[in-house]
């Protein structure tokens, strides 16, 4: 199998993660996308995967398709050869490019063409026609660029407030958090779900969650427990109860059936004080 990501050009910076893709002449056995705090945007083209949502059937999908996991995990099924590249976005971010509220959005598979509609589908038909890998990343680009200038919300009290809850996921209060922004709380824990889609609270736990699983599955010699409690962890029974909460199994099952190799997960690009924050 083959990987590989590109850094987005610097106006997509702040809101984009990477470009990213797998590609395989065999038909593999892919892992399990976890719940996060951002999303994924997958353009096909190679044969589209099949998603399968937690005790549902898996459904057949077009060309492109937007994961927002949140709350269950989604599971890819190759059909044959795999070959994808996704639009990796950061927490959040996703509202910049689409009018649709994120409280619709999550825990869906949706085809590209039912958030953007008829010019959604008319970049996957390209991309999956492209003959090259730089192709796609100049396509993907620019409609990215003309999605982020069409639907780009100028809201820095809410930028500041997911770069310090999901960096700063070990110690930051809502509560603080509210004052130092200039909002009550219950005006920020408002605006935010309007916003983002979930409360504080749950995006703070969620963050807690990614990064922590993201970790175990970077290092193949990490400890489980000290790596749940560097996280915020108030000891193993509490990260077992969220484990079980997002993923419906133990980690000591999951961690077993699933390679510290082959995962979705990816080394961060920039360190936490160097992401770019949107102006």
């Amino acid at each position: 199998m083959k990987r590989y990501f590109v850094i987005p050009c610097a106006p997509l910076q702040p809101y984009i993660d990477r470009l990213w893709g797998w590609e395989s002449d065999d038909l593999l056995q892919l892992p399990a996308m976890l719940p996060g705090t951002g999303a994924e945007l997958l353009f096909h083209y190679g044969r589209p995967l099949a998603i399968r949502c937690l005790r549902q059937p898996a459904a057949r999908q077009g060309l492109a398709q937007l994961l927002c996991a949140r709350r269950r995990p989604y599971q890819p099924l190759a059909q044959s050869a795999v070959g994808f590249i996704a639009v990796r976005f950061r927490s959040g971010a996703l509202r910049h490019f689409s009018a649709l509220p994120l409280a619709e959005l999550r825990d869906d598979v949706l085809p590209i063409g039912e958030v953007w509609g008829a010019e959604g589908r008319d970049v996957a038909e390209q991309v999956a026609q492209a003959g090259s890998r730089g192709a796609r990343v100049s396509l993907l680009e620019a409609w990215l660029l003309r999605c982020l200038q069409h639907y780009h919300k100028g809201q820095p009290a809410i930028e500041a407030a997911l770069h310090q809850l999901y960096y700063g996921h070990r110690e930051v209060k809502i509560d603080v958090l509210a004052d130092r922004i200039g909002m009550s709380r219950r005006h920020f824990e408002r605006v935010f779900r309007e916003q983002i889609g979930v409360t504080p609270k749950l995006f703070q736990r969620t963050a807690r969650f990614n990064l922590t699983v993201r970790e175990l599955l970077l290092s193949a010699s990490a400890d489980t427990l000290a790596v749940a409690l560097d996280h915020g962890y108030y000891d193993q029974a509490h990260f077992i109860h969220d484990f079980q909460t997002f993923v419906g199994d133990s980690p000591a099952a999951f961690l077993q059936h699933t390679t510290r190799v082959a995962h979705f997960y990816n080394p961060p690009i920039f360190a936490p004080d160097k992401v770019p924050l949107p102006r």
